[in-house]
């Protein structure tokens, strides 16, 4: 049987830096987005589309050959037109678009279900007329009604969305039951065949490298993830750890492969402990 390839999605250059303590100046992070692309990710999560990140997004975006670059952005269509604008000279742009899906985290938002699931359609739809890789990331989607869940999976997967992505926001998850409900999520939506199940762990518990590989375990194919596991609070799933597991036990994950170049992690590794040491210096 073929195995199938385990995408990754490398996001240290935005959550990786997000209240995490490690800064980058353009040139560090134009250098480390081409350490990624040795590394042979399959996408770069370049920033977020925020006024003042479009000219670094932009510069990035130029630079990155192989992997698609993907600009964050709420459901806001003005926030989706300017992840859009920072990729417009990218080789292969992508936009990921979030919006929270747990009823904790829709009260704050002050949405109802269904005016959630309206304004992602909307957003998702709008992105998808414009580039061919869209991400819908379900904010919070560990803690979410499992109907519900699988139901707005559904309708972006309808509206054009070419990856849906379930995020342990909370770091609430633990491996045993998050597999389960990733088997839950994937085969109980609509058309879930047809698109890309990724997965972003957080790792308060310190449980993200297992909850992803949980979630491999149960038919994802994409990890998200950051460079030494970088971001705020006990930060990301590693990629390295995530890595090391399918290559060293692949009796474990026989139905997979990752095309990842590991002989390129010590010098992204290097790159990045230098801009922990400019920081504290």
């Amino acid at each position: 049987m073929e195995r199938a390839p385990i995408k990754i999605y490398d996001t240290s250059l935005r959550d990786g830096l997000r209240n995490s303590g490690v800064t980058m100046t353009l040139a560090q992070k134009l250098q480390f987005a081409r350490q990624l692309e040795h590394l042979k990710v399959d996408a770069i999560e370049i920033g977020y589309g925020g006024p003042s990140q479009i000219e670094t997004m932009r510069q990035l975006a130029e630079i990155i050959d192989g992997p698609i670059a993907f600009g964050l952005s709420r459901v806001n269509l003005k926030d989706v037109d300017r992840a859009l604008q920072s990729l417009q000279h990218a080789k292969k742009p992508g936009v990921n678009i979030f919006h929270p899906v747990s009823d904790d985290f829709l009260r704050k938002a002050k949405k109802s279900r269904q005016q959630a699931l309206e304004v992602s359609v909307a957003a998702i739809t709008h992105a998808r007329q414009q580039v061919a890789h869209v991400v819908f990331s379900a904010q919070d989607a560990s803690r979410a009604d499992l109907a519900y869940l699988t139901a707005i999976c559904a309708a972006v997967i309808a509206a054009g969305a070419t990856c849906v992505s379930i995020a342990d926001s909370m770091s609430f998850a633990v491996p045993a039951q998050f597999g389960q409900f990733c088997h839950a999520v994937r085969t109980r939506t609509a058309d879930s065949e047809s698109i890309t199940w990724s997965v972003h762990c957080h790792n308060e518990m310190g449980l993200a490298v297992a909850n992803s590989l949980a979630a491999i375990e149960n038919g994802f194919r994409q990890v998200e993830g950051t460079i030494d596991g970088i971001g705020e609070g006990q930060g990301n799933t590693r990629l390295q750890s995530v890595v090391t597991a399918l290559t060293q036990r692949a009796d474990i994950f026989s139905s997979v492969t990752t095309p990842i170049a590991v002989e390129h992690f010590a010098a992204v590794n290097a790159l990045l402990a230098t801009t922990r040491t400019e920081r504290a210096q």
